[in-house]
């Protein structure tokens, strides 16, 4: 092979390739079957040209609101001012970005803000890239504590913290777990459940539970908000087991709900805390897991051990640098008070939208901006299907706010997608950068979608699928979804 002949594509041309080119290449190269959940509703023929706050801005003209907002990483919006100023800055300084061999300004400074606002106590910082990073460095960080003495995590069932090998162990949807080689039977419990919670203790007589792993909040599993007093009473059973608590704030992180970190609405100091998401304002890949010093030095305090848990990327100075600006935006901007406020009228908007059509809406949860409309089974009949009814019903019952997301985007310019672990949830998670000017077409928007009727709104939208997709490749896509 002669490298140099090679017929590369340039950077300078990607802004000008067709999306037919775009398309070809995704399925070639990338996850063809992503491509083709995409044709379904339609998102595969929009094409972003750019981003900035709450908005995506189409190649053809159309300005889309975002609220997906990447699952929770852009509480800054696309393309925030100051963090665009702070990347010019590093930049231009053109000082080293990735050295592993000298200790980084820039990231020792990061550590030190995080210790600041992190819950009392937490000041030992490991960085990594992501979420999923950060739950496996704390699972990790518990069996090294515990020297191998316990091995077993509780956790909850419709959790989400990753999909990568180790975080599937305490990923409570088994649609991601099945064909993943189990390391042990640890126990899951129901989310929100004291009871069950204390039971799963009580049965692990011979102390081998290492640690408690819960999201604050369940964001995948439908923006599932526990009962007042939950995270109190799961801190001291972990506390009186001597298991450490393991808060994952990757999506409750840096204000999204209307505190710093959800945890402290309760009062509540986990053992350890891993974030990610919005750490990066948007523009760096980074994640932390933040834990007391004692247990960073049980871990890895041996001058032999300190390279048994580190990371390439993990940490680098631009990352930091980044991350450091963005938690500057996030205090001076009060992104936590503009979610509370913010969040409470939109929540009480979205109220008044369900009440007009109970039959379809069950409830709006969360709090914050990080909101979900959750729907009722929804059953048709009188539908002409090629699928049948009991196809055509498998479908809005597993997916209906996919298909209410595809009417917001046609008919409304709004982004919104469901959940992961509960595809009866429509997520709704703006820019914490938005404004209120910005979210009042939202609930009439809702309103309308659910004005044209169910019946009409599936009948349109399925055969739009059909029309894109085929029905071979939906019959394909029931069986495993």
């Amino acid at each position: 092979m002669n490298l140099a002949t090679l017929d590369l594509v340039r950077l300078q041309d990607v802004p000008d390739l067709d999306q037919e080119t775009v398309l070809r290449w995704h399925r070639a190269h990338l996850n063809p079957a992503l491509i083709t959940l995409m044709q379904l509703g339609g998102y595969d023929e929009v094409r972003i040209e750019r981003a900035q706050g709450p908005y995506l801005y189409t190649r053809d003209g159309r300005r889309l609101l975002d609220l997906v907002s990447s699952y929770g990483a852009l509480n800054h919006g696309h393309n925030h001012p100051r963090m665009v100023e702070a990347a010019r800055w590093f930049d231009e300084r053109e000082t080293a970005d990735l050295l592993k061999e000298f200790p980084s300004p820039y990231t020792a400074a990061l550590a030190e803000n995080l210790s600041h606002v992190a819950p009392p106590g937490l000041d030992a910082v490991f960085f990594c890239n992501s979420g999923t990073e950060a739950v496996e460095g704390a699972l990790k960080l518990a069996l090294r504590v515990f020297a191998g003495a316990r091995d077993r995590f509780v956790y909850a069932e419709e959790s989400l913290h990753g999909k990568t090998l180790g975080t599937l162990q305490v990923t409570g949807r088994e649609k991601y777990r099945r064909h993943v080689p189990r390391f042990a039977d640890w126990p899951m419990v129901p989310f929100g459940d004291t009871q069950a919670l204390a039971a799963a203790f009580a049965a692990d007589r011979e102390r081998r539970i290492a640690g408690l792993v819960l999201e604050p909040i369940q964001g995948e599993g439908g923006v599932v908000v526990p009962p007042a007093g939950y995270l109190c009473a799961a801190a001291e059973l972990a506390r009186r087991h001597g298991a450490l608590l393991i808060l994952d704030e990757v999506q409750t992180g840096f204000g999204r709900t209307g505190t710093l970190f959800r945890c402290a609405a309760e009062d509540v100091v986990p053992d350890v805390l891993c974030v990610a998401k919005s750490l990066g304002g948007g523009l760096a890949t980074i994640g932390a897991t933040i834990t007391r010093a004692s247990l960073q030095r049980q871990a890895y305090g041996r001058i032999n051990e300190c390279l048994v848990h580190t990371s390439t990327f993990g940490g680098r100075a631009r990352s930091a640098a980044l991350a450091l600006e963005a938690l500057a935006v996030t205090l001076d901007e009060d992104f936590a008070g503009r979610a509370a406020e913010l969040g409470a009228w939109l929540k009480g908007e979205l109220e008044a939208v369900r009440a007009k059509h109970p039959d379809v809406v069950r409830a709006v949860r969360g709090c914050g901006l990080m909101l979900g409309l959750e729907f009722h089974p929804v059953k048709l009949s009188g539908l002409a299907s090629p699928l049948g009814a009991a196809g055509l019903n498998r479908i809005v019952d597993s997916y209906f706010p996919g298909i209410f997301g595809a009417e917001l985007l046609a008919r409304h310019d709004m982004v919104a997608s469901f959940m992961l672990n509960n595809p009866r949830v429509l997520r709704i998670y703006p820019a914490l950068v938005a404004t209120r000017a910005d979210l009042a077409p939202v609930p009439g928007a809702i309103d309308a979608v659910l004005a044209r009727g169910v019946s009409r709104l599936v009948a349109e939208r399925f055969a739009g699928a059909v029309r894109r997709v085929g029905v071979k490749t939906i019959r394909e896509w029931l069986k495993d979804w």
